[in-house]
């Protein structure tokens, strides 16, 4: 779901009655979840001072079942309001099933069968939140290797070509090439990279470095980050680094 920048008057009435009853904002500390006898799963979306950007806790136990939820976010009006729906909607799923969950949900949960949107939705409207996809790839790929990219592996999507695997996968494969390839290189130089988002064959990532937006000291260093996902995934993605102008890679 896109940013908005809706004020409270521009909303609809659902819109409004759940932006004055905010159940999920917050943060869950690492002591709460060993209180529980859960795991924390932290994750992010968006450029760190973009009008969407969302930083998520979850709480899950042992079987994967999320038991509670926490964002924190700068995004107001119909944006905020979806964030906190889509935390109340995750209660009580397993995350990998809490990270299909898409704008048109949230906004059916808001309306209650009203035949008004509740929401203005876009074409991302059937695309899951991608806070979430990567809230569950981070859960599933602790007990696992990076080494399950490669042909072979335990499960049958990761045996699949890239062109018949959905987000999810696709998601944990980037993130499995750039924890044995890529994050070891840059954090030798005091460097970071967190994915962003991934639309087709446009991955747009944030760089963390003592140059962090300057294309001088990152450009050769996405250049690398492209050719180690192309080479290891058989890939044709073309990495886009947010909040930095660069020239695009080939």
């Amino acid at each position: 779901m896109s940013a908005t920048t809706t004020s409270t008057a521009d909303v609809t009435p659902p819109v409004r009655a759940r932006l004055a009853r905010l159940r999920f904002q917050g943060e869950l500390a690492a002591g709460d979840a060993v209180a529980q006898e859960c795991t924390l799963v932290q994750s992010e979306h968006g450029a760190e001072n973009a009008a969407d950007h969302i930083s998520l806790t979850v709480m899950v136990d042992g079987s994967g079942v999320v038991h509670d939820v926490r964002y924190r976010t700068p995004a107001t009006g119909d944006l905020l309001a979806a964030y906190d729906v889509m935390s109340e909607l995750c209660i009580g799923k397993p995350l990998t099933e809490a990270a299909l969950i898409t704008p048109r949900q949230v906004d059916a949960h808001l309306r209650q069968n009203a035949p008004e949107q509740a929401l203005r939705l876009n074409e991302d409207a059937d695309k899951p939140f991608y806070v979430l996809t990567k809230a569950a790839e981070r859960l599933t790929a602790k007990p696992a290797s990076a080494a399950a990219v490669a042909p072979g592996g335990a499960g049958t999507a990761a045996q699949l070509p890239w062109a018949d695997i959905g987000l999810f996968e696709k998601v944990r494969r980037i993130e499995a090439v750039l924890d044995q390839h890529v994050r070891p290189a840059l954090a030798s130089d005091g460097g970071g990279i967190d994915l962003v988002d991934l639309k087709s064959d446009d991955l747009f990532v944030q760089y963390h470095g003592a140059c962090g937006s300057c294309s001088s000291s990152i450009g050769g260093t996405l250049q690398f980050i492209q050719d180690s996902l192309n080479n290891h995934l058989a890939t044709t993605l073309q990495v886009k680094v947010m909040g930095a102008e660069l020239p695009e890679f080939t």
